[in-house]
Order: structure tokens, then sequence, then C-alpha cells
């Protein structure tokens, strides 16, 4: 089915209008939160407008950038369509009784990790007894993976200091303040090496693979329209497939989609590590593996994250992949 009409973003700066409303009104218009800034690693969905891929699943798609777990609340209340956040965010989400359900993989492997200067002699997990730890905050990705990787790890956390640092790891760690940070692989270690680091790295799915970014929407849309839904997630899967396929166009698009783009050697570097961790890993891609949710589901539970024990099948579902 062929619509006409352009695809609507919504980015940090304002809102860039289409340029045929009229046409554009053809579409149904779908509303997506990103949960971080305007970054290389939403490629498959800047692939996906530039392509056309959400025009011709009859999509008129507008991406805002907020916290995660606002998205969440404002997603559970059909304020807002879809959510790219974090399985273990998701899962939690739903443990704490908001009826959102992940759809789609995004990092088939989770992409958190904790990084420090080669000069701390840091060299094992073990290692990290004594030292002080930076995270963004004592939520979100970063810190569930921090204490997955100090649990694998057989590090008690009466043993270290974990400091939350907002999002300065890069500069924390680079003045020596804190000894090693949690951030995202395809980020801020990349950042660093780019600084010309010598850097450590432990990337968290080697000890614990939970589950990681994606795309989550509420079980309201899904029982009132699964139409849309499938039509959104398969349109965002052949963006994620044509960006593994052509690294080098998806880069353009993002540097046509990004305000402000500044530094294109570091971007670069940070999609090609971005798209390590989107490749399929066990299962097709874009897929959910049960036992990486099922993990997911034990880890938040051991550190109370969620209250009690859940069934993680209740928070994903493969439906609209295959």
């Amino acid at each position: 089915m062929a619509f006409a009409g352009v695809i609507s973003i919504l980015v940090l700066g304002g809102f860039v209008a289409p340029s045929h409303a009229s046409r554009a009104a053809k579409l149904t218009t779908v509303k997506v939160v990103m949960g971080f800034n305007p970054n290389v690693q939403f490629a498959p969905f800047y692939a996906a407008v530039q392509l056309g891929y959400y025009k011709a699943a009859g999509l008129n798609v507008s991406f805002n950038y907020a916290t995660e777990p606002d998205a969440l609340r404002l997603l559970a209340e059909g304020s807002i369509d879809f959510v790219d956040s974090g399985g273990d965010e998701v899962l939690a989400a739903g443990a704490s009784g908001l009826s959102v359900k992940y759809v789609l993989t995004q990092y088939s492997r989770f992409p958190a990790a904790l990084f420090f200067l080669k000069s701390s002699n840091i060299k094992k997990v073990k290692d990290l007894r004594g030292t002080t730890i930076g995270v963004p905050a004592e939520t979100g990705a970063s810190y569930y993976g921090l204490l997955a990787l100090l649990g694998e790890g057989h590090v008690p956390l009466s043993s270290v200091k974990i400091e939350p640092i907002n999002y300065n790891q890069v500069a924390e760690v680079a003045a020596h303040k804190v000894d090693a940070a949690m951030g995202y692989a395809p980020n801020e270690p990349v950042e660093l090496r780019h600084l010309g680091k010598r850097v450590g790295e432990f990337d968290v799915y080697r000890w614990a693979d939970i589950a990681g970014a994606g795309v989550a929407t509420s079980d309201s849309l899904i029982s009132k329209d699964p139409k849309l839904v499938r039509a959104f997630v398969q349109a965002t899967l052949r963006g994620m497939r044509w960006t593994i396929s052509h690294p080098g166009k998806a880069f353009h698009f993002c540097r046509k989609s990004i305000p402000d783009f500044t530094e294109p050697s570091l971007q670069r570097l940070i999609l090609d590590r971005a798209i390590a961790f989107w490749k399929p890993a066990g299962v097709p891609l874009g897929h959910m593996d049960p036992r990486v949710w099922r993990l997911t589901a034990s880890i938040l539970l051991k550190y109370k994250v969620i209250p009690h024990q859940v069934a993680a099948t209740g928070y994903y579902t493969n439906r609209f992949v295959g």
C-alpha cells in the first residue's frame, strides 16, 4: 500500500515540520520516545525514516527524547506509542504495575560495560574490591549491569564504593576522580579511547547477558491496534537489517538526522561498535531470547529491583518480529 507524505521528527531543538502536511495526514501518526539524545545508536530508526520504510508502512513517526522512567509511565498511560528502552527497565516497570511490553530487541548483547584506565591496574573483576565506581544513577541499565557484574564476579557490594556521577563518566575516569565507571560499551569507552587513553573494559554480557535496549509498547496498544504495532516493528527491523549491511550509508543518514552533528570520526567508531552489539546472538535479529529474559528477571529479583518473582514471559513478545 502506497502513502504520500513525509516523516516528521521531534528533536531536542524543536519540531521539523513536514513539507506536505495535507498528504501526511493520510498516515497514522505514532509517537516514539527514545530515552536519550539524538545519537548514531538510533541509526536503524533514522534509516527507516530516510528509506521510507515507515511511510511505506503507513506511519508518520515522531521521535522525542526524554528520560526513560518517565517515558515508560507515559507509555503505560497511552500518551505515547513506543519507547526505546532497556529490557531490564521494561521488566522492572512491568513488575511494578505498568502495563508495558517489549516487542523488538535492538541490542542482542547487553551493552552496559564497566571501563577504567589501564593504569589503574584493574585486570580482573575481583580487582574492583576497594575501588570507587561511578554510575549515572543508582537505577537503570548501567546500575543493574554493575550489580550483575559484581555478583557474577563474586565481588561483594560492601567491598566497593558506588558513586552517582550523572553522565560525566568519561571526564571522571579520565581525571582519576573514580577508579572505574559504568556506561554503554558503544559509547563512553569508545570516547575515552578516542581521547588517546588506554582503556580497560568489562562488557557485562560476558558475565550476565541481561535484556538490552529495544522497543517497548503498551499492552493496551497491542490489544487495540496490533496491526499498527506490527507495522512499526517490521519497519524498524528493516532499518536494523539495512544499517547492519550498509554502515557507511547509515552513518550518512545519521549526519542528516542529528542536529549539531560533531566529531564524525568518533561518531563512526560509536556506530560500528553499536552494530557489533546489534548483530544476532543465538536468536534471529530482533527476537527476544527467553534465556536472557529469565536471567534478567532473576537478577532484578536478586538485587531487589523488583519486589517479587515474576514470569519474564509476561513482559516481552516475539509476536511482531516473526
